[in-house]
């Protein structure tokens, strides 16, 4: 089925989330109207695809703060910035230049994740603009959390009701210890923010 009283297409895909964008050029400068048009279409359907955009640096910074204030990226193994210019873009890349990765994570992030959860405040999204993808590879998934939630049997749901998480700073999402931090024994002095292991809100701004 596809939307047109956006002033875009809207196609849901054949999932349980996610629909995708058609006929919009997101690295031109966008209206209220679209800016809100997009927003109802993220908070329906959570993951939003949007195919063959050409955005440079600047292009993918004015697009993201259409939906909010920037989060910088955490601190990364090598303790500087992949890109100076630009210190609120996360790099992630597996190409290996003079010995040495030019972004952050490479392959190592391919497991389930959710961005962030080591600060008290989470970013309520990410955007992920892909550069250079290997030819049938390099997909990506996302999960309905809330879905995935309402599956549990009732004796999970309550076990889980009230529990709280300690959601790791020292190390990235794909288990490399940041610079400044220290590996530790003692699990009990885990740093990072601690977070109900259950949230049934969505929050969207």
């Amino acid at each position: 089925m596809t939307t047109s009283a956006a002033p875009f297409d809207l196609i849901p895909l054949d999932a349980p989330l996610g629909a995708e964008v058609r006929g919009l050029d997101v690295s031109q400068p966008l209206s209220p109207e679209t800016v809100e048009a997009l927003n109802d279409a993220w908070s329906k359907h959570l993951v939003l695809m949007m195919r063959g955009q050409s955005l440079n640096d600047d292009q993918l910074l004015a697009l993201t703060r259409y939906f909010g204030e920037l989060d910088p990226p955490g601190p990364n193994p090598y303790g500087e910035l992949f890109l100076p210019d630009y210190p609120d873009i996360n790099v992630i890349s597996n190409v290996i230049e003079n010995g040495r990765h030019v972004g952050n994570l490479g392959d190592g992030e391919a497991v389930w994740h959710a961005d962030m959860t080591y600060i008290d405040v989470p970013p309520q999204a990410a955007i992920l603009h892909s550069l250079e993808v290997p030819l049938g590879q390099g997909d990506t998934y996302f999960a309905d959390m809330f879905a995935a939630y309402e599956a549990l049997p009732d004796d999970l749901k309550a076990a889980v009701e009230g529990k709280i998480a300690v959601h790791d700073s020292a190390h990235n999402s794909a288990g490399m210890l940041r610079k400044g931090y220290e590996e530790l024994t003692d699990v009990r002095l885990t740093p990072g923010a601690r977070h109900p292991l259950v949230r049934t809100e969505k929050q969207l701004a």
